[in-house]
This record gives C-alpha cells, structure tokens and sequence, in this order.
C-alpha cells in the first residue's frame, strides 16, 4: 500500500511540475491585435510611436495638426489692416515626421520666402521648430518659432551675404484658417 502511495504522489508531483514549466513558458502575445501606424512599434501591448507622432497607435502626426494658412498683420507695417500669411505644409521627406515647410506670402499673394523647418518639443499644446539655414543666391535665411492649432510666431532673419546686411522679421499671433 505504501508504494501505491509513493507513486501516487511522484506521479502527481511530476504531474504538477511539468504542466507549471508548460504553462509559464507559453509566452502570451501581447501585441497580438495592436497595430502601431507611422512606424511605432508595438511593445507589451502599447504603441511606442517614433517622434514626431501620437495617440494610442501612434495614428496622428503632430505636423498635420499644422498644416494650413496662418494670417497676420504685415511684418513691415504693423499699422497695416491687410494681412500676410505663414503657409505650411508638409515636407516630402517621409523619413522625419517633423519635417515640414513653411511660406512667407505677402499681402500681393507673392511668395516672399519658402523654408524648410523642423518641429521640436512636440506636445498636445504645440511644438516649437527650427527654420533649416536655407540659401537663396546671396541672402540666407534662418530662425525659429513655435506653432499650434491655432496660432504661429516666427522671427525669420534674413542675411545678405554680399552686402553683410542682416534683419529680423517678426511674424507675432498668426492665426489659422
């Protein structure tokens, strides 16, 4: 009788250890239904998204919020009751998501300046952004600003290389249309 108990319980034993070791290396998907857009990855069931992207599967990207017509009063006569505008839009460089590009439009319809920027300290309120020195023959342009849904600024400086002239143009409270 004592083997039959002996057995019983090694067998049982044995029993136990081998569905445990069974059952805990099962890895279980967490990923499984999740997909991650805009080059996010899926890791332990969330989307981590790349910058420049967001939301729980990485489906927006911030410089879309972005695109569109910014209008102001001219930078070079703030007594004006015509408007320029800031148009941007996205830059084709599919790679970098804060890539975008922005134009100056003055109150003719002429494009005064067209710039390539990219957006940094991306948040649900706006994202700062860095104008990309841009050469046009002599002149140079540079600059920084920041951008929302609804409102843009940027301070564009302008640098003519032949004649060492060099201005800053303030583009202050453009809003969106």
């Amino acid at each position: 009788m004592k083997s039959i108990k002996y057995i019983t319980l090694g067998l049982a034993t044995t029993l136990s250890v081998f569905f445990a070791v069974l059952y805990s290396s099962c890895s279980k998907d967490q990923c499984g239904g999740i997909v991650c857009q805009n080059k996010g990855t899926c890791n332990g069931g969330r989307c981590i998204c790349i910058i420049g992207s967001y939301g729980d599967n990485c489906e927006t990207v911030y410089r879309d919020d972005y695109i569109g017509t910014y209008k102001g009063v001219p930078p070079d006569d703030p007594y004006s009751d015509t408007t320029n505008s800031l148009v941007f839009s996205p830059s084709s460089d599919t790679s970098n998501l804060n890539k975008m590009q922005v134009a100056w439009v003055d109150t003719s319809g002429f494009g005064r300046a067209s710039v390539p920027i990219e957006l940094k300290n991306n948040s649900a309120s706006g994202s700062g952004f860095d104008i990309t020195e841009t050469p046009s023959g002599s002149i140079i342009y540079t600059g920084s600003g920041s951008i929302s849904k609804s409102v843009a600024s940027m301070q564009l400086v302008i640098t003519d290389t032949a004649s060492g002239y060099v201005k800053t143009v303030f583009f202050n409270s453009y809003v969106h249309f």
